[in-house]
């Protein structure tokens, strides 16, 4: 009874989840209407959802879930999806191609979270938020999985560190969850108490901790900046890359507030790794096969399980096919 109810909350909430968009897509627009006529019209919430750069993530989303749920995500594909991801979301912007301009990932992630807490919710701010929240609802961790390009890159390294037997540990998820709640704890308190600031036009501006530690600024190039300014923007995503031959997604577990949010979120996702209990033998195979801490606990049954990428070592390890993607 108590997993019936639970399901029904689920499919409630991503149902009311789905139907608050166009209500947040109206408000969002009335509040751009309020201002003069003769000031530009702001693009509208559903204009700025329309951009190549969010209409993609939804498709590579799609096309993703498909190919989980019907089981025809295979190596290949998942390395193209990739691929394409870290390319659009990460490089693409970069090159000075007017095509690609619109793939620009600002604001990041990390800072679409952390920004819109400091200086409020902006239109961009709204619009990815959406998107990430949505992707996330429908599972598994579409969006930090699938489409975000230092998730991407990392999955890659990590595929690279299987090919060349590079022993990865396993971190412990109390561990990298405590670590990721202090370190937005703090940005909570060193932003808020302006411990951490700017000066600007003779006023105090808070700045982010996450400012200092964000690998979405490796994406963003500056053909213009001094070597040492870009080196400071590559830094925190070099660092993410070496450390994901020798640990799962470090930046994903240990650092990025998107993870922590989305890890609520997925609670209640409507899709995700599934187990066949009966015919279960507790093998463990999956468990071991797995990077992630998250298959223990999907294995049993536990109530509020680890960041699931869907990176599908799991329900490709269990020789009997008992670990699926499917509707919880």
């Amino acid at each position: 009874m108590l997993k019936r109810n639970v399901r029904r909350f689920r499919l409630w909430l991503f149902l009311t989840s789905l139907l608050s968009l166009p209500v947040l897509a109206l408000a969002q627009e009335r509040t751009g209407s309020g201002g003069g006529q003769s000031r530009q019209a702001a693009p509208t919430f559903l204009q700025f959802l329309m951009r190549p750069k969010f209409l993609t993530m939804l498709i590579i989303a799609g096309l993703v879930l498909i190919l989980l749920l019907s089981r025809k995500m295979n190596n290949r594909l998942k390395v193209l999806i990739l691929l394409v991801s870290t390319f659009l979301y990460g490089v693409s912007a970069n090159l000075g191609i007017k095509f690609f301009s619109g793939f620009s990932m600002h604001p990041s992630p990390v800072c679409t979270v952390t920004k819109s807490i400091l200086y409020g919710f902006g239109r961009p701010m709204m619009v990815f938020l959406a998107v990430i929240l949505f992707l996330t609802l429908i599972g598994p961790k579409l969006f930090c999985g699938w489409v975000c390009p230092v998730g991407a890159i990392q999955e890659l390294i990590s595929m690279l560190a299987d090919k060349l037997k590079i022993k990865r540990h396993k971190l412990n998820f109390r561990l990298t969850q405590t670590v990721r709640i202090l370190i937005f704890l703090a940005f909570i308190f060193l932003s808020w108490t302006a411990v951490i600031h700017t000066v600007s036009n003779g006023r105090v501006v808070p700045l982010s901790l996450y400012d200092y530690i964000n690998a979405f600024h490796g994406y963003e190039w500056s053909w213009a900046a001094a070597l040492v300014d870009n080196l400071i923007n590559f830094l925190p995503l070099i660092l993410t890359i070496i450390f994901a031959f020798f640990t799962y997604r470090p930046f994903c577990y240990l650092i990025c507030p998107v993870g922590l949010m989305t890890n609520l979120v997925e609670q209640i996702a409507l899709f995700r790794v599934i187990k066949k209990k009966d015919d279960c033998t507790d093998c463990q195979a999956c468990v071991i096969k797995a990077p992630c801490p998250a298959v223990a606990e999907i294995v049993k049954d536990s109530a509020l399980r680890p960041d699931c990428f869907s990176c599908t070592r799991c329900t490709g390890s269990c020789s009997r096919g008992l670990l699926r993607f499917g509707l919880k």
